[in-house]
């Protein structure tokens, strides 16, 4: 109860308590940034094929080997260990997508060069 009252005005009030707030706050976000985990966007080749499968394209672990060897799939190397980019999957998997307008585009065309043809 011997607490000293101290009197101020709202505006050393004010002035007090940002000071307060901006010290503390470069704190929290470094306890933020420690604890959140952190996203990689590199798999390994067991990872990238459940990440293919989910994705909606059955693929094993042999697979993905034969598309590095033929060089028909985007990775990394590093060493012996292969990498793969979920960003550059997914963009890989937009690129080989056929679309129903796309076929029916290209199916219209052909059968328009060989009516010309005849």
């Amino acid at each position: 109860m011997n607490d000293p009252i101290i009197v101020t005005t709202p505006a050393q009030l004010r002035e007090i308590v940002a000071d307060e707030v901006a010290a503390i706050l470069p704190k929290l976000a470094d306890f933020r940034r420690k604890n959140e985990p952190v996203e990689t966007d590199g798999m390994n080749v067991e990872d990238a094929a459940r990440f293919l499968t989910a994705q909606g394209i059955p693929t094993t672990r042999a697979t993905l080997y034969n598309q590095v060897y033929k060089n028909t799939i985007p990775y990394k190397k590093f060493g012996r260990r292969t990498v793969f980019s979920k960003k550059e999957l997914l963009t890989w998997i937009e690129a080989h997508t056929v679309h129903s307008e796309d076929r029916r585009t290209a199916a219209a065309l052909r059968i328009a060069e060989s009516a010309n043809r005849k």
